[in-house]
């Protein structure tokens, strides 16, 4: 097996199409100058409804999201269209409102194809095609190596031989042993030059780097909650080891990936997953470069709120992907000339490059540090901030409903799944991820939603008491009947006979026609709550209206947060960069002296808590210690941290 690396920027071998051409370009040179915002806007804001062109191994991929989202619409899924034998040739959808607040707006159009239910009351905001398939792309190269490409100089300048090589002229070579670190040696015997080829992994795997043997103890420091700081002085190595270490595991993490979860689910056919998705949040400490320090007026927000999007399934616990929604790849300067090319300060969002990136800006604001210490919404990118961005640590971060977009969509191309069921809160970031990657699979009902909820406003104690509660009157109603059957079994039949009186939807008789609509915020009660939980209420999202209450109860009944919700604990309890913040000694305020100062290295630790935790920690299944990868059913074995850095 070769060496391999982390790709840079410039070697990414996934291509986003420009969707501008360049006479537009030009044009917009004449026109920026000589037009309003609102008029510059309004003549290109053509990219609304224009797919981008995603190309993946020679693969060329469309992507356009903006169309209505609303799975009992009659328009949802389908692109922007215009009813040219319709008097006034309606169109599909409208653009309502301004900038930034603009959406799309379904426009009942009373004849056409197809038949259905129309909700004009319906807004959803658009997003940038462009700006999605960039993130992608973005999700897929910072997860991706790919091998060492040495450029070799394997002649003196005159030889004879000049244009052989040894994997085609092997005569033309004789070797030499090898080097210090195992590297052949191969000698020209033309022109005598000796050059070193690099040596595979099984043959040098401490290649270019010092002290390889305490590569486990900072592994297992990693996973374990262990301070950076004390890391350091156990070991006794500095700081700029310890990160070049930490990259060094999560590419070795990437590369473990590579063959034992990518290619394996390639063969694998689910006929059902549930999984679970949600955000993860942690706050970022936001700290200025060296030398940008002292006395200033313009700051940034201290504490950045970052997300993580992360889909667990259900069953097997196993981590599909947690990805982190910042770019640690792109600089203020990068954006600064997207804007002046592309004009993009007069554009809409929906049009822009760069709509994905978002910021927390308090502009000129003079302050104790402590005030700036709360949540903020996410904030519309623009010039003024991103020169005072520079003078933080490289980045930007993304908005959520962007990363959460290309998650979906990368999961899936990775899945072959029938019948696939997502299970979040109701979180429009994740819903209008979702339903705008698996639209044609929810039209054709082989995906659905369902809303998981708990009631936050109880006390711990009272939370326990519900659970007690719920507990006792399982165990009453299995007694009552007499049945010999599993909690699960008689949480279903409790379902079934909860939906006699209770409706999930209505239909409603329009010009004729009968048509099915959801009823807004009508959750029902889960039968067994887990601990601490209290009260738990679950809701179909898409349409089952087609179901018998036994059928829709068997479902609901796998409606819940547990999976998602370990996998959180573990990251607060194994990441000591990404745990909760600590109380003052005075109990006033909370203190991030752990907090992560650069989203890059959160990144690389959650690379590597995924992997331990899907292929190296086991739990309890009937009695048995299994991994969520041996669960899922991609591998037999319980791996250990040396089988992921040494390849045993």
């Amino acid at each position: 097996m070769r060496m391999k690396k982390l790709i840079q920027k410039d070697e990414s071998e996934i291509f986003v199409e420009c969707p501008i051409s360049s006479a537009e370009i030009s044009q917009r040179e004449v026109d920026y100058p000589n037009l309003p915002a609102v008029n510059f806007a309004k003549k290109y804001n053509k990219q609304l409804y224009k797919p981008t062109k995603l190309i993946i191994n020679g693969n060329e991929i469309e992507i356009q999201a903006n169309f209505c989202v609303n799975p009992f619409c009659r328009w949802y899924g389908l692109p922007q269209y215009k009813y040219e034998n319709i008097k006034l040739k309606p169109s599909r959808y409208a653009l309502w409102g301004s900038e930034p607040t603009k959406t799309i707006r379904c426009v009942d159009v009373p004849q056409g194809e197809p038949k259905g239910f129309t909700f004009p009351n319906d807004f959803v905001s658009p997003l940038s095609n462009w700006s999605l398939a960039l993130e992608i792309k973005r999700l897929v190269d910072i997860n991706t190596v790919k091998p060492v490409e040495p450029d070799y100089e394997f002649h003196h300048v005159g030889c004879t031989n000049q244009d052989h090589t040894p994997s085609i002229h092997s005569e033309s070579f004789r070797k030499r042993g090898k080097s210090s670190s195992n590297s052949q040696k191969l000698q020209c015997k033309s022109c005598g030059k000796i050059t070193n080829v690099l040596p595979l992994i099984k043959q040098s795997f401490n290649y270019h780097q010092k002290k390889n043997d305490i590569l486990p103890t900072i592994f297992m420091h990693i996973v374990n909650k262990t301070p950076v700081m004390r890391t350091l002085e156990q070991l006794g190595i500095g700081a700029s080891t310890y990160y070049n270490k930490l990259e060094w595991l999560h590419r070795r993490c990437l590369e473990f990936l590579e063959r034992h979860e990518t290619n394996k689910l390639k063969q694998l056919q689910f006929d059902t997953l549930w999984l679970n998705t949600d955000k993860f949040i942690y706050f970022m400490n936001n700290i200025r470069k060296k030398g940008y320090g002292g006395e200033y007026s313009e700051q940034e927000k201290l504490l950045m709120a970052t997300h993580v999007i992360v889909t667990v399934d259900c069953h097997s616990r196993y981590v599909f992907r947690n990805d982190i929604a910042y770019d640690f790849n792109v600089t203020p300067e990068d954006v600064q000339r997207d804007i002046a090319f592309y004009k993009e300060d007069k554009l809409n969002s929906f049009s822009q490059k760069n709509a994905r990136y978002r910021h927390s800006y308090y502009g000129n604001r003079k302050t104790k540090k402590e005030d700036l210490i709360d949540d903020v919404a996410d904030d519309i990118l623009d010039k003024s901030y991103l020169e005072l961005r520079k003078q933080y640590v490289d980045g930007l971060h993304v908005t959520s409903t962007y990363t959460a977009y290309a998650q979906y969509w990368h999961l899936k191309q990775l899945l072959n799944v029938k019948n696939l069921n997502y299970i979040t809160d109701d979180d429009r970031t994740l819903l209008n991820g979702l339903l705008r990657v698996h639209s044609n699979e929810i039209r054709n009902k082989s995906t659905h939603i369902f809303l998981c909820q708990l009631d936050k406003n109880i006390t711990l104690k009272e939370a326990y008491r519900e659970h007690a509660f719920k507990k006792e009157e399982l165990k009453n109603f299995k007694s009552s009947f007499n049945y010999q059957m599993s909690n699960k079994h008689a949480g279903i039949m409790i379902l079934a006979e909860d939906l006699d009186n209770h409706e999930f939807y209505q239909n409603i008789t329009v010009n004729g026609e009968l048509h099915t609509i959801p009823i807004e915020d009508a959750p029902i009660e889960h039968p067994i709550p887990a601990k601490g939980e209290g009260i738990r209420y679950v809701q179909p999202y898409t349409d089952l209206s087609d179901l018998t209450n036994l059928e829709l109860a068997s479902k609901l009944i796998e409606v819940d947060f547990q999976a998602i919700n370990a996998y959180f604990n573990q990251i607060r309890r194994r990441l000591n960069q990404l745990e909760r913040p600590l109380s003052t000694s005075r109990g006033e305020r909370r203190a991030y002296i752990y907090a992560n100062t650069n989203p890059k290295y959160a990144h690389y630790l959650l690379t590597i808590l995924r992997t331990y935790v899907n292929f190296c920690l086991t739990f309890k299944d009937f009695g048995n210690d299994v991994t969520p990868a041996m669960k899922l059913g991609i591998t037999d074995k319980v791996f250990k941290i040396e089988d992921i850095i040494y390849f045993k």
